[in-house]
C-alpha cells in the first residue's frame, strides 16, 4: 500500500482525520504492516502491548476472564487503554487471519500529547470502559445516550454520484472524500442507492462487471436511512435489526452524512451488537443457544440505568427475531422453509417481551405443500426453543400444535369461523393472531391473512364490541380515594393495568386497520387519526411504561432461575415515588376504560 493509500485509509477512520499533515506524516512513518495467524494472542494481562493495532483485514476478539466481549474488524483499532495505562485486564486474540498496521506505543502517546481532540477521543472512550469495569450500575451514561440525537454523533461526509458515473470515477471521489461508501442518485434527487466496498468486490472481482461501466446497476436500494433528529438508540436498533455497518442520515429528504457502526459503538459501548454478531455467525444450534444466553443481563443493565421499557423491549425483540429466524433456517430444509411463513404472536409480536416468557408462534404453509412434511421439524423447533429457555405455552399456541401449523386456506377458514360463530376462546385467538409478525419465510402469507381479517371487520357486526369488552373485564386495583387495593400486599399489574391498555389499543387498531403491532406505535397512530388527542396518547404511553417497568423490577428480584414469571408486584417494596406513579397509572387506565366503554358501546353488550 502506497503512502497515499495509507493516508486515505487512516483519514477514513475516526479520529485519525483529526491529525494535521505533520502529525499524520509522523504516524505513517512510524507504522509497519504485520501478519498474525488465527489464535495468536496479541495482548493479555501478562503480555504488555507495545503497539496500537489498526486492522486491515481479519478479526480480533477481546476477552474478559475467558468471555468474548467485543469483536474488532476492518478499520477498528485496539487497545488504546493498554498503551495509556501500561496494563490490560483483557486478552486480545486473533479470530481470523490478521493483517494490520502497528503504531508504536511511544509514537501513539506522542500524538496524544500534541493533538488534544485526538487525545480526548481515546480518553473519553477509556473512561467509559473504566466505568463499566467498576460495574457502576447506576450512572447517567445511558440516560445521556437515550437523549442523544443522531446529529450529535460523528457523521462522515458522503460521496454522492449520478447513476451514470463510472465505478472507477466514483471510487476516486470516494477516496478524495475519505468516504466508506458511495451514494448513487437513481431517479431524481430523492431516490438513492448505496455501494460499499463489498458490493464493488462482488460485482467487479467475482462477477467481472466492467469497472468503467456505470455504477447505477450495482447500487443496493432502497437504502436504509435515519433522520438526523432521531435518537441514537433507534440507530442502534437499525444496526442490530439489519446487520449493517453504516446508515445514511437524512434531513428534510437530503443526505447530510453517514453514521458508522464503529462510531456509534464508541459513543455507547453496548453488548447487543456482539450478540447479533454471534447469532449471525452461529454454525450450530449450540452456538445459537450460547448467543441467546446473555439477553437477561442486557435487559438488567438497560433497566437499571433508566431506559424506557419500550426501547428495551424493541431492542431485545430484534435480537430474539434473529434467533427465531436463524433457528428456522437451521432446522427446516430450504425447499420447505421458503414455502411457509413463521410468525411470532402475542407479546413477541408486539415487541413487548423482555424476558423469556412462554412461546406464542405459528406456521403458515403454502396451500400446494404437504402439511405433514412440516410437522416433525416444528416439533423439533418447539423443543429447541424450550432448551433455549423459552417455556412451553400453557395454551399450546406453538408450531408443534397442528392447529397453529397448517395451510393458509385452513387459516382463512378458521378466521371466517372466528367472526361468524365466535367463542370466548376464538376472541383470544384473534387477539393473539392480530399481533403476529413474520420472522422467517414468505411474509406475504401473513399479510394476505391480515388483509382478510380487515375485510371481515369492515363488514360490520357486534363482533368488535364483543372483542373489545375483555379490556374492561378486570377491576382496576384502585379505590375511590385513590388507595391501592391489594391482596396479601400484592397487585396483579397485568389484569389491573397492562392488559386493559394493550387489548383496548389492540381493539382500536383492529377497527382502524392499523398494521403496526407494538402498543406504543399503535397509540401514536390512533392519535394521528384523531381517535384520541396527543396529550392522552402521551399519558397512556407513560402509564404503560410505568406498569411494565414495575413488573420488570419485581421479576428481577425473583432471580434468573424462575421457570414461569407471574404478574404480581409487592407494593410494600415500592418507594413513595413508585407508589404515586402506580396510582396515577391506574387512574389513566380507568379513564381509558371509560373511553372504550363509550367508543364501542360496551354497555349494550352482555
Amino acid at each position: 500500500m502506497s503512502l497515499y493509500d495509507l493516508e486515505a485509509f487512516l483519514r477514513a477512520i475516526h479520529p485519525f482525520q483529526l491529525l494535521n499533515r505533520q502529525e499524520m506524516a509522523k504516524a505513517m512513518n512510524a507504522m509497519n504492516i504485520a501478519y498474525y495467524k488465527k489464535d495468536t494472542t496479541l495482548i493479555a494481562p501478562h503480555q504488555l502491548s507495545e503497539f496500537l493495532y489498526i486492522i486491515i483485514k481479519g478479526e480480533v476478539g477481546e476477552y474478559n476472564e475467558g468471555e468474548l466481549i467485543k469483536v474488532y474488524s476492518k478499520s477498528n483499532s485496539f487497545d488504546a487503554d493498554a498503551l495509556i495505562y501500561g496494563k490490560s485486564e483483557e486478552t486480545f486474540t486473533v479470530l481470523e487471519e490478521l493483517i494490520c498496521y502497528e503504531l508504536k506505543k511511544e509514537d501513539f502517546l506522542f500524538l496524544l500529547e500534541v493533538n488534544t481532540p485526538f487525545k480526548e477521543y481515546f480518553i473519553q472512550d477509556l473512561a467509559n470502559k473504566i466505568q463499566s469495569a467498576k460495574q457502576k450500575e447506576y450512572t447517567t451514561e445511558l440516560s445521556g445516550f437515550m437523549m442523544a440525537r443522531v446529529q450529535d454523533s460523528y457523521l462522515h461526509e458522503p460521496t454522492v454520484v449520478g447513476k451514470e458515473c463510472s465505478i472507477m470515477e466514483a471510487l476516486k471521489q470516494m477516496e478524495l472524500k475519505k468516504s466508506s461508501c458511495i451514494i448513487v442518485e437513481l431517479e431524481g434527487e430523492d431516490i438513492y442507492g448505496i455501494v460499499t466496498d463489498s458490493v464493488v468486490r462482488r460485482h467487479v472481482l467475482f462477477n467481472e462487471y466492467d469497472k468503467f461501466g456505470p455504477i447505477g446497476p450495482i447500487a443496493l436500494h432502497p437504502m436504509i436511512t435515519i433522520e438526523a433528529e432521531d435518537y441514537l438508540f433507534n440507530a442502534l436498533l437499525s444496526f442490530t435489526k439489519y446487520s449493517i455497518k453504516r446508515i445514511v442520515v437524512m434531513r428534510e429528504r437530503k443526505i447530510i452524512g453517514i453514521l458508522e457502526q464503529l462510531d456509534l459503538l464508541s459513543y455507547f459501548a453496548n453488548h447487543t451488537y456482539l450478540v447479533a454478531v454471534q447469532i449471525r455467525k452461529a454454525e450450530s444450534i449450540e452456538d445459537l443457544k450460547q448467543a441467546s444466553c446473555d439477553l437477561i443481563n442486557i435487559v438488567k443493565k438497560l433497566q437499571a440505568k433508566g431506559t424506557k421499557v419500550d426501547y428495551i423491549a424493541k431492542l431485545i425483540s430484534e435480537i430474539n427475531e434473529k434467533i427465531y429466524e436463524k433457528l428456522y433456517t437451521m432446522i427446516m430444509p430450504k425447499e420447505l422453509a421458503i414455502k411457509a411463513c413463521l410468525v411470532v404472536m402475542g407479546s413477541e409480536g408486539r415487541k413487548e417481551q423482555l424476558l423469556k416468557t412462554d412461546q406464542d408462534n405459528a406456521l403458515i404453509i403454502a396451500d400446494d405443500m404437504n402439511e405433514s412434511l412440516y410437522f416433525p421439524y416444528m416439533q423439533t423447533y418447539t423443543q429447541t426453543l424450550i432448551d433455549f429457555g423459552f417455556p412451553r405455552c400453557e395454551g399450546d399456541v406453538m408450531v408443534s400444535n397442528p392447529y397453529w401449523c397448517k395451510h393458509a386456506k385452513a387459516y382463512i377458514s378458521e378466521i371466517k369461523r372466528w367472526f361468524d360463530i365466535p367463542s370466548m376462546e376464538d376472541y383470544l385467538r384473534l387477539a393473539i393472531f392480530f399481533d403476529a409478525i413474520c420472522v422467517a419465510g414468505d411474509a406475504s402469507m401473513l399479510a394476505n391473512l391480515k388483509t382478510y381479517v380487515y375485510e371481515r371487520v369492515q363488514i360490520g357486526s357486534p363482533f368488535m364490541a364483543n372483542f373489545a369488552k375483555a379490556a374492561v373485564l378486570f377491576e382496576t386495583p384502585i379505590g375511590l380515594f385513590t388507595n391501592l387495593i391489594a391482596n396479601d400486599n400484592k397487585i396483579d399489574v397485568k389484569k389491573g393495568g397492562i392488559f386493559p391498555i394493550v387489548h383496548g389499543v389492540r381493539s382500536l387498531a383492529l377497527e382502524n386497520a392499523i398494521p403496526e403491532t407494538d402498543t406504543v406505535t399503535r397509540i401514536k397512530k390512533l392519535a394521528k387519526i384523531s381517535i384520541f388527542d396527543d396529550n392522552f396518547a402521551d399519558t397512556l404511553i407513560e402509564a404503560l411504561d410505568t406498569l411494565l417497568n414495575l413488573r420488570l423490577k419485581e421479576r428481577f428480584k425473583k432471580g434468573d432461575n424462575v421457570l414461569v414469571y407471574d404478574n404480581f408486584i409487592t407494593i410494600s417494596t415500592l418507594n413513595q415515588l413508585e407508589l404515586e406513579l402506580l396510582k396515577d397509572s391506574f387512574k389513566i387506565v380507568n379513564k381509558f376504560k371509560k373511553f372504550l366503554t363509550h367508543h364501542f358501546k360496551l354497555g349494550m353488550v352482555s
